[in-house]
């Protein structure tokens, strides 16, 4: 008999599968622990899955950040390159003719014109050269990584600090919560929200995001606040 949330486990496994090379054997083995307990449990809801997502993802977000960085320099052309040296001479030529112009391959590969130009079979070699590039290029940014441990061990200390000021921002906004029972429930659904954003299946939170629903509510307690006090002092003039 299935999982009740068989499909969420799914996505939270293929998550795990997805973890960065460079992210800690601990991180990866709790991830498993813990996605094999819920799995075990028919009775695991669905928010202790999303809370076990959100917890893998903000254990891991310091280590996928710092590698994306210390690879990101030259990524794009690397896949493309990589890429290329797995396609047949005439579909390539067909692909060559799109991105002499600038466009990148993964944008011509989710664009329109993949499927109008190119015949299943070749649209198949290309999502299959794709898959074997970023395997390659997740290999080689592991043995740069490693080569250069020092500077990723200072980007992963760059990103847990930047990690726990969003997350002092976030909580800037959940002590908001007792100002006024009118917005309570709003505002626990936001902070739920962007809290959700640490999760392995989500995009992460923002500083632009966060501030903007900050700046939203604080406008909005300030507006009730006034009217609150205006209708006290018509009650004490009316009185």
């Amino acid at each position: 008999m299935s999982h009740p949330h068989e499909y969420l486990l799914q996505e939270f496994q293929i998550a795990i599968h997805k973890l960065v090379p460079l992210t800690p054997p601990a991180v990866k083995l709790e991830a498993q622990q813990l996605h094999d307990e819920l799995a075990a449990t028919e009775t695991s809801s669905e928010k202790q899955i999303h809370d076990a997502l959100v917890h893998v993802g903000r254990k891991e977000y310091p280590y996928r950040l710092a590698y994306h960085e210390l690879c990101a320099d030259d990524e794009e052309v690397r896949l493309q390159k990589l890429v290329f040296d797995r396609l047949e001479p005439e579909v390539k030529t067909k692909i060559d003719a799109v991105t002499q112009h600038g466009v990148h391959i993964l944008d011509y590969v989710k664009s329109p014109l993949f499927e109008e130009q190119l015949t299943s079979t070749e649209r198949y070699q290309v999502e299959q050269a794709v898959l074997l590039a970023h395997d390659a290029l997740n290999s080689q940014c592991s043995e740069r990584a490693v080569k250069r441990q020092q500077n990723f061990n200072d980007l992963v200390a760059k990103w847990q600090a930047e990690e726990d000021r969003l997350q002092k921002l976030i909580d800037v906004l959940k002590n908001m919560v007792d100002r006024n029972p009118k917005w309570t429930d709003e505002i626990i659904g936001k902070v739920a929200e962007l809290e959700e954003g640490w999760s392995v299946t989500e995009r992460d939170p923002t500083e632009e995001q966060i501030k903007q629903e900050i700046d939203y509510f604080q406008t909005v307690l300030a507006e009730d606040a006034e009217d609150g006090e205006q209708a006290a002092d018509s009650e004490l003039v009316e009185g």
